[in-house]
Order: C-alpha cells, then structure tokens, then sequence
C-alpha cells in the first residue's frame, strides 16, 4: 500500500514538473503575471514559515523572561523573609513577606522585588547609605536544605502569588521590638507579631 502511494506521489511530481516545463516553454517570459504566479507558492510558504517562527520565539521569548523574573522575586522574598524572621511565627514570616510586598506596590520604593529587598536610604546622621532590611549589607550564609529556607520559600511563593489574607494590611514599615528607631513615632502601629512590629 505505501509502495503505491509513494509512486503516485512520485509520478505526480513527474507530472507537475514536465508541465512547469511546457508551460516556461509555451509562455511569453517576459510576462510579469506568469513570475507571479511562478513565484507565489514560494512566498507564501515562505511567509508562513517566517510568521510561525517569529509569533514562536516571541511568546516562549517572554513566558522564559516571566518564568526567570518571577523565581528570582520569589528567591529574594523568601531570602528576605529566612534572614528576617526564620525564629518568627509563621504568622510573624507572613507579615515580613507583606511588608516587602506592599513596599512593591507603593510607588516610594522600587519595582522588583529584589529591588526593594536590597533598597538603601541615605542617614544623614550616620552619613551614609544605610540598607531597609538589616542583612543584607552582610555576606550572610544560607542553609538552602534547611527546613527553614523550604518554609520561606512556601510562604514568599504563597505572597508573592496573592493566595493569603493579609495580616498587616497596608504596613510598610517594621523593627524588632527591643530597637525604637527614630521614624516610628511618625508612623501608625498596625500590628505587633512576635518580636517584629508592623506600622503603615
């Protein structure tokens, strides 16, 4: 059965082609209709071809630039929340990721994640540029088996993608407890969770 139908396919291409060749032959060349037409099949394979592909790599193009963009947030988020508050409740590792979260979304602070998580402000009593979160001036080491980096990871996805309730609503701002630093008394208090105090 294959054997046939190759050799209908062969014999029509055969066919096709002596045609082509009687048709060049019987045909005024320099008549622009018939390059036209000789000429269209291959431009509009072409066409397709160069369509297909490019519409392609465009899409896989930016769902790979999404795909790296948003683990990198997440691993900044979940960095931030392990040197942060890996002794806190988990309540207490929701709430930082929030802090972090809300600070992307208010235009005072960066656009990315890691942005906001490496932002640092000038002291004018230090003199200096001093970091929001406190580690991460620091080479700190990460245990990235640990238990501990696995639940800042689950909670900084979890935020990170929208799929909890919000514990401190609003709050851009939080010191430990033992610390009073000198921008608190001009913020409201929102919340106090463990060692960690939330204000907006």
């Amino acid at each position: 059965m294959f054997r046939s139908l190759f050799y209908e396919v062969r014999a029509w291409v055969v066919l096709r082609r002596r045609r082509l060749a009687l048709s060049w032959a019987l045909r005024d060349k320099s008549d622009p209709a018939f390059f036209a037409i000789l000429g269209l099949p291959f431009i509009v394979v072409g066409s397709i071809v160069y369509f297909a592909y490019t519409a392609r790599s465009t899409i896989d193009g930016s769902q790979i630039d999404a795909a790296r963009a948003r683990a990198r947030d997440i691993r900044c988020l979940a960095e931030n929340i392990y040197f942060e508050a890996r002794g806190e409740s988990l309540r207490g590792q929701y709430a930082v990721a929030e802090v972090t979260m809300n600070r992307l979304a208010s235009p005072h602070f960066p656009d990315t994640v890691c942005d906001v998580v490496h932002d640092t402000r000038w002291d004018s009593a230090r003199k200096r540029l001093v970091a929001h979160f406190s580690w991460t001036p620091f080479k700190l080491r990460l245990e990235s088996g640990s238990p501990q980096w696995k639940q800042a990871m689950d909670v900084a996805t979890i935020v990170y993608d929208g799929r909890h309730t919000p514990i401190v609503p609003g709050a851009l701002f939080y010191h430990a407890t033992y610390v009073k630093p000198y921008w608190a008394s001009s913020k409201r208090e929102v919340a106090r969770i463990g060692n960690h105090i939330f204000y907006r």
